[in-house]
């Protein structure tokens, strides 16, 4: 027997997803190595994992079928092994279900651990770590929905007795799913707008980072699409099924759309500068006044870094890929200051053109520093 359209379009995606994934695994190897490799790169494994599982409960769903329209007068007339294979089918449903929604959560918890790093030292990363607990908030309501809307359990994969709409067509996943899903996607969309907003870049350029960072905003529509079209064909399992595997589709390609692009450009989207008075990475500043290296995000050469007796304040450059993350968190309770973001245009060495810099301007407490040097006196 041939593959159905169905079959058809879900591997065939898979397969993108799949190429997708391995292409940004190799990207942020290439960039960073294996030693390198930060949060949002172990949760783009899981991806890879729930997405296998996904696919595999919905091919089952679709040979063995489910419980949803399997009426009293359908189920009285089938045999033990038809109703055997109904509850296999629909026991695959439920797990595909919780399969489906820890990808989705998986691929938002991949994206605040970009952010969080992205905003290391400014104040939209107070902004991320709240957005992470709702996120966690709403994986608890969406699973607890899942779990909660038919009871006992065992009615989920029932098929005979008919366990009732409530159990088989499970109206409150899609809604309940459809809500958190939506409002934690607008959060994620908002955390880079703040930063988009100051930075000072061509608008085309602007857009083309903005599409990057804010692909939320393509989840968001697939997932409408999906929650509209399933509960108008809530009495089958195709549309909605198949409305899975592209939501989940569009969600991999926007999510790890701008770790893939290093392989297709030399620059950069974090990297980092350091010093006061613009000098490059690994040049000391001659002001003479005191500064200290309060976080670096992005760059590759520390070894300069490691030498300086007296590390400049630095400056984190946005510019066309996610790269190595290198932090220092020295003591800063004797520092004031504030973080403004910039576009760079000048001929600085190491600076790349059009970069968006997020400069932090420090205040030193020299009291402190003089009561530390001054030497000490035995009375």
């Amino acid at each position: 027997m041939g593959a159905t359209p169905f079959q058809t379009e879900a591997w065939t995606e898979y397969g993108i997803g799949t190429l997708f994934l391995f292409l940004r695994y190799f990207a942020r190897w290439r960039v960073v190595g294996f030693k390198g490799w930060q949060g949002d790169d172990y949760f783009a494994v899981l991806v890879l994992v729930f997405w296998t599982l996904e696919l595999c409960m919905l091919e089952l769903i679709g040979q063995y079928g489910t419980n949803i329209g399997i009426y009293d007068e359908i189920g009285k007339n089938l045999s033990k092994e038809q109703i055997a294979r109904y509850e296999f089918g629909s026991k695959c449903l439920l797990m595909g279900w919780n399969f489906y929604v820890t990808l989705i959560w998986c691929l938002k918890a991949s994206m605040l651990c970009f952010y969080n790093r992205m905003t290391l030292g400014l104040r939209q990363q107070t902004f991320v770590k709240w957005t992470a607990v709702a996120c966690v908030f709403a994986y608890a309501g969406v699973l607890g929905s899942i779990w909660g809307h038919c009871v006992p359990v065992q009615k989920n994969w029932q098929v005979y007795p008919y366990p009732g709409d409530q159990c088989t067509l499970a109206v409150a996943n899609y809604i309940t799913l459809v809500v958190l899903n939506v409002v934690t996607d607008i959060a994620l969309v908002a955390i880079p707008l703040p930063l988009l907003w100051k930075v000072q870049l061509p608008l085309g350029r602007k857009l083309a980072i903005g599409v990057l960072l804010c692909s939320g905003v393509f989840i968001i529509v697939a997932t409408l699409l999906r929650c509209i079209l399933s509960l108008q064909s809530i009495q089958g399992i195709n549309v909605s099924t198949i409305w899975a595997i592209r939501e989940t589709f569009v969600g991999i390609i926007a999510v790890n759309a701008a770790a893939i692009k290093p392989l297709f450009s030399s620059s950069r989207w974090l990297s980092s500068s350091k010093g006061n008075n613009g000098s490059p990475p690994g040049e000391s500043s001659n002001t003479g006044s005191k500064s200290h290296a309060l976080v670096t995000i992005g760059g590759s050469n520390t070894t300069a870094s490691r030498h300086r007796r007296r590390p400049s304040l630095p400056y984190t450059d946005i510019v066309e890929n996610s790269s190595e993350e290198n932090i220092f968190k020295p003591d800063l309770s004797h520092l004031r200051g504030q973080t403004k973001i910039s576009a760079t245009s000048d001929g600085r060495v190491g600076a790349f053109p059009g970069a968006i810099t997020v400069t932090t301007q420090v205040d030193v407490d020299d009291a402190r520093h003089e009561a530390h040097d001054r030497p000490h006196q035995d009375v």
